[in-house]
């Protein structure tokens, strides 16, 4: 039998983070052949893929700290250039703030549409979905030419089954000047994610390569079989490790599949919780593709990929000198085989004129994810609520982008594990006194 303090499970930012601020008495255990989770870098024929868009959003000094520390001077500053493909013409993100850039005809369509929201918002009732929170916000027309139409490609439901609770920070919500201006051309770049920060060599992998060098031991090729809450001890490969803390940056769900004595009421509430697959497709492409563009978002519902990234235009070592590094995110609401996506793909690439043949295709890998976006429909609430405290009311901190079961950042994976691993500190401080 072994004894340890603290037991971490999952070597992403949230795990590293985490040892690295608990700082000793800990084991951390990872279910791969190395750390890294999903910020992970894949290399394939010179071309370097994160898995989608990993772009870093800085505001928390102590992450900011952090990070400057571990990458130095393998940090660079981007600003964003983002766009929106529709109606055949490229224009500026987010859609809300940039309505110049339609046909005209739409453009009066979304901001009509704006001002009559904006003059009968006074005693509305609080929006009960995604859907009623943006026609409330924004009107009908920006509703249903982005808001609707993309956000049933990303989350592969109705917009009206899900709460508006997603929103926060993630989600630009400008005033009714703020749309005027756009629709007259006069706005300027809006979001949460304006500029970002990213390692100039090795892709986002650097990051947790980073994290990892500094922490003694990660028992890699290592998961738990089992979880006996109540005992407190985990069973891995055979042998029973007994904890005082444990704290899971695993996806919700497989923690919850493993736990031997999960009372009935959580484990109604497991099945509650929902979320998106991420199917992804890698391209490495002979010459510059999208014009600099870092990434196109795709509301167009007759093609079955929403978002188009070219990581290489953001930082040129992702690619070979000469060509581009590219991802296309596929729509959770379309069900068509692989094969019939990637000739979608092709076909708007040539469209685009990504490729003028598909011999200027030198890499094209599927990539299947089966943890993507978080639903927060109905259940959500009740899920969550029935669940983490009952983990946390014996000991477990569950944390992380899924381990939280949350829509967050990889800002947001680093300050859970900093916080988890605050917190274990000084409960061992508060048990010596």
């Amino acid at each position: 039998m072994t004894k340890v303090d603290t037991v971490i499970l999952g070597a992403g930012l949230t795990g590293l983070s985490t040892s690295l601020s608990v700082g000793s008495d800990y084991l951390l255990l990872e279910k791969n052949s190395c750390p890294g989770g999903l910020t992970k870098t894949e290399k394939i024929d010179g071309y370097l893929f994160d898995h989608t868009g990993h772009w870093l959003h800085l505001r928390n000094e102590r992450t900011r700290t952090l990070v400057k520390d571990l990458l130095a001077d393998n940090l660079m500053e981007v600003r964003r250039n983002s766009k929106i493909y529709t109606h055949g013409t490229y224009m500026e993100y987010p859609f809300q703030s940039n309505l110049a850039g339609l046909p005209k005809e739409i453009a009066f369509e979304c901001l009509w549409g704006a001002i009559k929201a904006h003059i009968n918002s006074e005693g509305r009732a609080k929006p009960k979905n995604f859907e009623e929170f943006s026609r409330t916000l924004f009107g009908d027309g920006i509703t249903d030419h982005f808001l609707v139409s993309y956000n049933r490609k990303l989350w592969g439901c109705e917009p009206k089954e899900i709460t508006a609770e997603w929103c926060g920070r993630f989600f630009p919500k400008p005033n009714l000047e703020q749309i005027t201006k756009g629709a007259l051309g006069l706005s300027e770049a809006t979001g949460y994610n304006a500029k970002f920060v990213y390692p100039k060599e090795g892709g986002i992998e650097a990051l947790p390569q980073a994290l990892a060098s500094r922490i003694p031991s990660i028992e890699t090729n290592c998961a738990p079989d089992a979880l006996h809450v109540g005992e407190r001890w985990l069973e891995v490969k055979g042998e029973r490790l007994h904890y005082h803390h444990l704290v899971s940056s695993i996806p919700l769900p497989e923690l919850l599949k493993i736990i031997l004595d999960l009372p009935e009421t959580v484990r109604e509430a497991s099945s509650w919780l929902r979320c998106t697959k991420l199917r992804y497709v890698n391209y490495g492409v002979k010459g510059k593709a999208l014009n600099n563009i870092h990434w196109l978002y795709i509301p167009e519902s007759q093609l079955p990929f929403y978002r188009v990234g070219c990581s290489s235009n953001a930082v040129s070592t992702l690619a070979p000198s000469g060509c581009s590094s590219l991802y296309v995110e596929v729509s959770n609401d379309h069900n068509l085989p692989d094969v019939e996506v990637l000739s979608a793909i092709r076909r708007f690439f040539k469209e685009l004129g990504v490729i003028s043949s598909e011999a200027d295709i030198e890499v094209e890998a599927v990539r299947h994810i089966p943890y993507g976006y978080v639903i927060f429909d109905d259940h959500y609430d009740e899920a969550r609520n029935r669940i983490l405290p009952y983990l946390e009311s014996n000991g477990i901190m569950s944390k992380g982008r899924y381990g939280s079961w949350i829509y967050s950042s990889m800002e947001d994976a680093l300050l859970d594990g900093l916080r988890a691993g605050d917190m274990i500190r000084e409960e061992r401080e508060q048990r010596k006194v």
